[in-house]
């Protein structure tokens, strides 16, 4: 008895591998936003669980913020930060001593999870030298939140410091203050990240935020929600710059730095208020009322 088989023709076969190819052609950006999705969420959940220390930090230390600033090389027990370390120095991009030892880290009981400090969409290594380490942090706090010790002349005197908790309802800031931001791996330094306040360099990035997240960062509040915004301008997305490190990177008319500064504090020019009028900008070596001065090196 004869098969009734019949094998497929070229042409069939050709159909279904070009039916295949649509489909997977359909399918793959749909599966590709999925996982940005995916990597959007744990980043947000890791500024939430960031945030949320900050205030059961302050709620345990009379209002206080967790310390934050610039120090090199940190001190061990006195003047201690959330976190510490300055990844201009190749030492501080795997140390995690800065992270989980309570000598340096105010958080290092609060927050025991590395995978907490690192953003899942950002680079998972750091080479220095000709070595590959894994890479610790992505994540930087609003400098003019919770700073302690010396102050860097980069950043303006005239401005809110939020050394309280109780500080953020005392100023009207109709967008909120963020306290915490995902960072641009190549400008991710000190603990604190840097915006510019003063008009005479507000067209200049001190830090560039990260853009990993579809061309935008994910931004955790100081009323605890935490949002993702996506940077219009196509400088803050391709954060170029010859020296990361100088945080001084011009960037005219750029509307990214204006939502920036919205966000960032305000002006502050009370008597007896964090700030000091004749304060803001490059200051090197001038003492300004409530800011200690710091001549960095980086």
């Amino acid at each position: 008895m004869k098969s009734c088989h019949r094998a497929f023709t070229l042409v069939e076969l050709l159909t279904v591998i070009a039916i295949i190819a649509i489909l997977a052609a359909l399918l793959l950006p749909v599966l590709a936003h999925a996982k940005a999705t995916a990597l959007r969420i744990q980043c947000t959940n890791n500024e939430k669980q960031l945030v949320t220390a900050s205030f059961v930090y302050a709620t345990d230390n009379r209002d206080k913020m967790p310390g934050n600033g610039r120090q090199t090389p940190p001190a061990v027990t006195t003047n201690k930060f959330w976190i510490q370390g300055a990844m201009v120095n190749p030492s501080d991009n795997t140390n995690t001593a800065y992270l989980f030892n309570a000598n340096y880290a105010l958080y290092a009981d609060l927050i025991p999870s590395q995978k907490t400090y690192l953003c899942p969409a950002d680079r998972n290594t750091v080479k220095i030298g000709a070595v590959t380490y894994p890479r610790i942090r992505s994540y930087e706090m609003n400098a003019y939140v919770g700073w302690s010790g010396a102050w860097d002349y980069r950043l303006d005197t005239n401005y809110k410091l939020f050394r309280k908790q109780g500080d953020f309802a005392s100023v009207s800031m109709t967008e909120g203050t963020f306290v915490f931001i995902d960072v641009q791996p190549d400008s991710i330094c000190w603990p604190f990240f840097g915006v510019m306040m003063a008009t005479t360099y507000s067209n200049y990035f001190f830090n560039f935020p990260s853009s990993a997240h579809n061309r935008g960062a994910v931004v955790a509040y100081a009323d605890s929600h935490v949002e993702w915004h996506q940077w219009t301008d196509g400088r803050t997305i391709a954060a170029k710059s010859t020296s990361y490190h100088s945080h001084h990177e011009l960037s005219t008319a750029n509307a990214d730095l204006g939502w920036l500064r919205e966000r960032t504090t305000v002006p502050d020019k009370s008597p007896n208020g964090s700030g000091n009028a004749n304060g803001g900008g490059d200051k090197r070596g001038q003492g300004v009322a409530g800011y200690q001065y710091f001549e960095p090196n980086d």
